[in-house]
């Protein structure tokens, strides 16, 4: 058992989060911890790492348990660039590269009792280093900067010139490259796109230690967990299986609890009318009779209501309704210095479209969103807003909500509306799932989640008809991204989106532009009917290139085939070369191994001399194999390539 929590008690001041919690966490398992924003889910992380101490209970962890946690918010230092943080993971396995190094160089030039200290230490440093799989350590950090889509030259970036997904993605790579026996991951696909995605997803499968994984991605937890954790009503319930089996399990789970209520509701019902009755014929017997029924009626453990996930909807509906027209885009460009981000951007859209973007993280998405809200110039081209669009922005970060951190809701939303009277306002915060007190909240307090609800609630009740959303479905819980995804299906409004959700994608997009540097690729319909024309179209080039095959007379056909017993005969040679250097790769390999069953020998050392001897041979011989591997990795490469 890695952790286990007991009678867990904890409050942010008179909001009471969790109560009576009770959880094991064990080895090698593949958590998802799911429920509404604001529920504690990244609380529960803080309370693991030791980051938040609970009121009361305990929290047990196995002695020197190693976590590591990647949450919302980042602590990286803002110089640091992206190779050195992740270079940073292995600074032991570095300084101890660097120790076995200068032993080497001293066991030369020693003697007698101090070299023979060196070369004890040498030997137990060796066998450390390859246990801790230190010559891999490269190759690890090489694979999660490929893997979480860094392109070379971001390795010599500053941590603060990163954009906000650039640096989630950074701190996850170095988590990922920790490899604790605890992996805690707090919404970690928010900023990927969906090769990273599909990166992560395989990582995790093959990951040999526990995680436990806050998010709001359906397709993402089916996929990598095992088990669902769901935070609820102060308190956690635990389902066996992937998230489908979680949510089929629920519903049952729901469906039997609400029979059970109203049957209860029945019987306490039944119970006091016959009560009624007996108190009605005020005999002695009959209110002796009444007042036994009410004390059984009291002893009653009364059933929970059962708490409906989807009691609240809202749609958008304009004020104001634009021009059929709403946006024509010409000839845009942009670039930042010699990085050209995009160019040839052109594209219209019409009032009722509803069009997703995708594309690679970094492009320029969101730069041209600055762009078409006028809070950053173009280099070239054009941009023509139709008549009575209103543009309405729903950004990643939440900025406009920073002026508003020490206000509560309601004050919030009269910044937008102040005709709007509590009561009105209050219907409107309903709809968005804030209910009660929770309208006073401080907005500085609000989850990730609750900030994106009450920034689609700010955008409800302005005047804005076309809505440029960036990332809308990040932060946000299941139930309300499933109310957001009702609510844009029937908007009566424009919409423009950046989005890597696919099931977003798929139940909104009336369009799809793929963004590239060279301009938007544009394709009618959702999300799979782009990848079905991306496959069809694959498929018609492979039938083209087929049908205009040339054909080649025979002075052309001789060529070819002198060309291509050239070629075999240079494939031969590669081939040969690749077996010759493989086959002295595995001698070499059978001397180190050979030298290393000696050094283990218990008189090695004792002839210093020779010990030392053999050591520098040992050093030469691996330095040989480094050589002869990079060696076969270029004629592996070139004969691949073939």
């Amino acid at each position: 058992m890695l952790i286990n929590i007991e009678n867990l008690h904890f409050s942010y001041g008179i909001h009471e989060i969790f109560n009576n919690l009770n959880l094991s966490i064990n080895e090698k398992k593949q958590i998802g911890l799911v429920g509404r924003n604001g529920t504690g889910k990244s609380t529960l992380l803080k309370l693991i790492t030791g980051e938040l101490i609970p009121d009361t209970g305990r929290i047990s962890k196995k002695n020197g348990l190693t976590i590591s946690y990647l949450s919302q918010e980042s602590t990286i230092a803002e110089n640091t660039t992206l190779l050195e943080m992740l270079t940073d993971v292995f600074k032991p396995l570095i300084d101890m590269e660097k120790r076995i190094k200068q032993i080497g160089a001293a066991i030369a030039d020693s003697t007698g009792a101090e070299q023979e200290k060196l070369m004890l230490e040498f030997g137990e440093l060796q066998e450390s280093f390859a246990e801790q799989h230190g010559y891999e350590y490269p190759s690890r950090i090489r694979g999660v900067i490929n893997g979480l889509g860094f392109k070379p030259e971001d390795q010599t970036k500053a941590f603060s010139m990163l954009s906000g997904g650039e640096k989630t993605r950074a701190t996850l790579g170095q988590i990922l490259l920790q490899e604790p026996e605890l992996l805690l991951l707090d919404e970690p696909t928010n900023y990927l796109d969906i090769d990273a995605l599909q990166w992560l997803e395989q990582y995790l499968k093959n990951y040999p230690g526990t995680f436990v994984i806050v998010s709001h991605d359906r397709y993402f937890i089916d996929k990598v967990c095992t088990s669902i954790i769901e935070v609820s009503q102060k308190n956690i319930k635990e389902y066996q299986g992937n998230y489908t089996q979680y949510a089929l399990k629920k519903r049952q789970d729901m469906m039997e609890q609400n029979h059970q209520y109203q049957q209860q509701l029945k019987e306490i019902k039944h119970q006091q009318e016959v009560i009624d009755r007996f108190r009605a014929y005020n005999s002695i017997k009959s209110s002796k009779r009444a007042s036994s029924r009410e004390k059984a009626l009291s002893k009653i453990e009364l059933l929970d209501k059962v708490e409906t996930a989807h009691n609240s909807h809202f749609s958008f509906v304009p004020r104001v309704k634009s021009g059929n027209d709403v946006l024509a885009v010409t000839g845009i460009k942009k670039s930042f210095g010699d990085r050209l981000l995009f160019q040839n951007m052109n594209f219209e859209i019409h009032r009722g479209d509803k069009i997703g973007i995708i594309g690679p993280n970094g492009a320029g998405k969101t730069t041209l969103f600055r762009i078409l809200q006028k809070k950053l110039a173009a280099d070239a081209g054009e941009i023509r807003l139709g008549q009575k669009v209103h543009i309405g922005y729903f950004d990643q970060e939440h900025q406009a909500l920073k002026q508003f951190y020490n206000e509560n809701l309601l004050e919030a939303l009269w910044d937008v509306d102040s005709k709007l009277t509590e009561g009105e306002l209050r219907n409107i915060l309903a709809a968005f799932l804030f209910v009660g007190d929770e309208v006073f909240k401080p907005i500085g307090t609000l989850s990730g989640g609750e900030k994106a609800r009450l920034l689609l609630a700010r955008l409800m009740i302005s005047q804005s008809n076309f809505l440029l959303m960036d990332e809308p479905t990040n932060h946000i819980d299941m139930d309300t991204k499933e109310i957001l995804e009702n609510a844009l299906s029937q908007y009566e409004g424009t919409l423009l989106f950046i989005s890597h959700d696919r099931y977003f994608l798929n139940r909104i997009s009336t369009q799809i532009y793929q963004f590239s540097a060279d301009g938007m690729e544009i394709h009618l319909g959702n999300y799979d009917d782009y990848l079905k024309q991306k496959a069809d179209a694959s498929a018609r080039a492979a039938v083209l290139a087929e049908e205009n095959k040339t054909i080649v007379t025979k002075t052309q056909q001789r060529t070819d085939r002198k060309k291509q017993k050239e070629e075999e005969a240079r494939i031969r040679l590669l081939k040969k070369q690749v077996k010759e250097i493989e086959e002295t790769i595995l001698v070499t390999e059978q001397k180190i191994e050979s030298i290393e069953t000696a050094m283990c020998a218990p008189d090695f050392y004792d002839n210093l001399a020779l010990a030392a001897e053999i050591n520098l041979s040992y050093e030469a011989l691996k330095q040989q194999l480094s050589e002869l591997t990079d060696s076969w990795e270029v004629a592996l490469l070139a004969l691949e390539t073939e």
